[in-house]
């Protein structure tokens, strides 16, 4: 029996799905453009409006779950960069992507608590946690720039990281029951 016909195969690939096509300038997400030149897509039919409706309908459930979950899972989920078309003499290229880097700023308030009432600076906790989602940040070079002791600081970061690790766990968790609940997982017949 099957309960119904959801559009993603995991929760995973429905938030990648919505901050990928949240991301784009122009309205046409990396797997859009899969699907429209006929290649290894799903055929879900996830291009033009029909992207835009499933990316909103995503990012609305997301606003259902927990705050910090949501954004833990777009920190995980998001371009952290994107490209940048300015042509000025100080741009790679690249930007940092806002919806990343307002998901990690906002975090790096929202994990003090994890610090047991240690004193830490608000630069040195971002990056801890951006390190944690994948940015190529060296924790022991910001902790020398900014005058923490090596063991005060990896004593602070094993604390973020530990705290990051357990509620990335239960965002997923919850993640996953919100959209199958909303019926936008593909359930499996049983």
């Amino acid at each position: 029996m099957q309960q119904h016909d959801g559009i993603f195969k995991s929760a995973h690939e429905a938030v990648i799905f919505a901050c990928n096509y949240a991301a784009q300038q122009y309205a046409m997400s990396p797997m859009a453009k899969l699907l429209q030149r006929g290649g290894n897509g799903s055929g879900r039919g996830l291009i033009g409006l029909d992207g835009a409706a499933q990316s909103g309908m995503v990012l609305a459930e997301l606003q259902h779950i927990d705050y910090v979950h949501m954004l833990v899972l777009v920190a995980r989920s998001a371009p952290r960069k994107e490209r940048c078309e300015c042509k000025h003499a100080c741009c790679s290229g690249w930007k940092a992507n806002p919806l990343y880097r307002d998901a990690t700023s906002q975090l790096t308030d929202l994990v003090v608590p994890a610090l047991a009432g240690a004193f830490s600076l608000r630069r040195f906790r971002l990056a801890v946690i951006e390190k944690y989602f994948g940015e190529k940040v060296k924790i022991k070079d910001v902790a020398a720039d900014l005058g923490i002791p090596p063991r005060t600081a990896e004593r602070h970061a094993s604390l973020i990281r530990a705290h990051l690790k357990e509620v990335e766990k239960t965002a997923w968790t919850e993640w996953y029951g919100q959209l199958d609940g909303a019926g936008m997982i593909v359930s499996q017949n049983t």
